[in-house]
């Protein structure tokens, strides 16, 4: 298990930076994508139940935090980032303007960010 949340941590590090970086620093330009992206209505839909199955997943692993498993920092991030994900599906499809739209991207950018350096600091205790 402990080789798992290892290479767990380290894709939460990659994915996370990755998310982070265009949404801080092209927040205009990706809010503008997001914009037009979200302009169909079956977008809208889509992001609200992609935001529901995301929440779920969050469940998911409460769930898990309260087994024998719980307390592991591995499900500690996936709760984080799981929470980070559904937020930005519902933020998203109830502000699509574009104001809103750049706000959450740099709102978000930080804290992906801040989680992928979070979860790096975090492998010394895998």
């Amino acid at each position: 298990m402990a080789k798992f949340s290892h290479l767990y941590i380290w894709f939460v590090v990659i994915v996370a930076g990755i998310a982070g970086l265009p949404r801080l620093l092209l927040s205009r330009r990706f809010a503008e994508l997001q914009q037009a992206k979200l302009r169909q209505k079956s977008s809208v839909a889509r992001s609200r139940l992609m935001s529901l199955a995301v929440f779920i997943v969050v469940l998911v692993f409460v769930g898990m935090f309260a087994t024998r498993w719980g307390h592991e920092v591995w499900i500690e991030i996936a709760i984080v980032f799981s929470l980070l994900s559904s937020a930005e599906f519902f933020f998203q499809a109830q502000f699509p303007n574009l104001e809103a739209l750049v706000f959450q991207n740099r709102l978000l950018g930080i804290l992906y960010l801040g989680l992928s350096a979070a979860s790096y600091l975090m492998l010394s205790r895998v």
